[in-house]
């Protein structure tokens, strides 16, 4: 069925908006989704509790124009909205927003030209803003072949090794796919993409990713979680590595795939406990410094990897040191990952006395 006899059916579109104290960014959010080329859509608004004058937003919002929905909640995080905005959803494709960014006028139009029935997943070029903006805008990576699409293949493995962007925002999600596969965002944590990133590609059986930038991040909104990095960031970070090693890892029986899995969960666990050290690092007074590294360290006990493949020479050497000395103490591990680049005679000389202390703990 062609795009154009669909439109007059049920919104081809649903967009999920998790709506959270926005009051301030949610006009030009919405004014960017109502001035879209592409009409045929509905946009589910899910108020989770908000203290400020959100709902009263969102109500002039769907008094304008009806395919704006409002959906209230008591406030749940924002995995809880997005799955409540997923239930809610009544188009053959669902399109995650957040109320601080903004998209272009051609964003929607963009990603259904390229979009047909069977797809699973298109996969918006992204790019980052200051404030509710597209001028001055930092194009953010994204996999260089774009407009065909891709099919049998290994998706993790493909975001191993030309690395594109963890989030679930724009992107255009087949319904069909998120229901068949019981698709959700798991609750009670932030990061919650770096899951849902990781599932949908696992799942995903074909994908295509379109040319042009069709969403402006705003890095300037202080009230981001990715802007407070506190101890709840590297719990939420480890727990969703304890999933993909509990649900994925262990259970796969194919030894291909689960080496790519055990080299996801490898190449994340680095990642995270880098920006944990260097996070202490910078901020010294942290109560909760001794606490992170004994999470980090139980966390490394409890899924260890034994199954990998080395991604470029460099993430050779980085998975060869974690593997060996991260479960004896990840600080040390941390730092003579942090040394490989860097080859004059001090750090040599460091990273000798680092692995004499790994030595001793042993």
């Amino acid at each position: 069925m062609s795009l154009k006899k669909q439109q007059n059916k049920l919104p081809f579109i649903s967009i999920v908006i998790p709506c959270y104290n926005v009051e301030s960014y949610i006009y030009k959010g919405l004014e960017s989704i109502l001035n879209q080329t592409y009409n045929n859509w509905e946009c589910i608004l899910v108020n989770d509790g908000s203290l400020d004058n959100t709902e009263k937003e969102i109500l002039t919002w769907a008094n304008k124009d009806d395919r704006f929905k409002l959906i209230s909640q008591k406030n749940k995080g924002v995995s809880a909205a997005r799955n409540t905005g997923i239930r809610h959803a009544k188009g053959e494709c669902i399109y995650f927003f957040d109320p601080d960014d903004v998209i272009p006028k051609d964003c929607l139009d963009s990603l259904t030209k390229i979009y047909h029935p069977g797809l699973d997943i298109v996969i918006g070029k992204n790019a980052e803003v200051f404030h509710q903006t597209t001028e001055n805008a930092n194009i953010l990576e994204h996999n260089i072949e774009t407009g065909k699409e891709l099919t049998d293949s290994n998706f993790v493995a493909l975001a191993l090794k030309k690395p594109f962007l963890t989030v679930c925002w724009n992107n255009l999600y087949s319904a069909e796919f998120i229901f068949s596969n019981q698709l959700k965002f798991q609750e009670g944590i932030v990061h919650e993409d770096e899951l849902w990133y990781f599932e949908t590609l696992y799942l995903a059986k074909n994908i295509i990713f379109n040319s042009q930038v069709t969403y402006f991040y705003n890095i300037a909104n202080q009230n981001s979680i990715t802007k407070n990095y506190g101890f709840n960031n590297l719990e939420s970070y480890l727990a969703v590595i304890n999933t993909i090693h509990k649900k994925y890892y262990l259970a796969e029986k194919d030894d291909e795939k689960k080496i790519v899995i055990g080299t996801y969960i490898l190449n994340l666990q680095i990642t995270v406990t880098a920006g944990f050290f260097r996070f202490i690092k910078k901020n010294k007074e942290l109560p909760y410094k001794a606490k992170g590294a004994i999470l980090i360290k139980a966390h490394l006990e409890s899924c260890p990897v034994d199954k990998h493949f080395d991604i470029t020479p460099q993430k050779a050497i980085q998975f060869d040191i974690f593997t060996k000395y991260g479960k004896i103490d990840p600080k040390i591990a941390f730092q003579l990952i942090r040394n490989t680049n860097k080859k004059n005679i001090l750090k040599s000389f460091e990273n000798m006395y680092l692995k004499y202390l790994l030595n001793k703990l042993d």
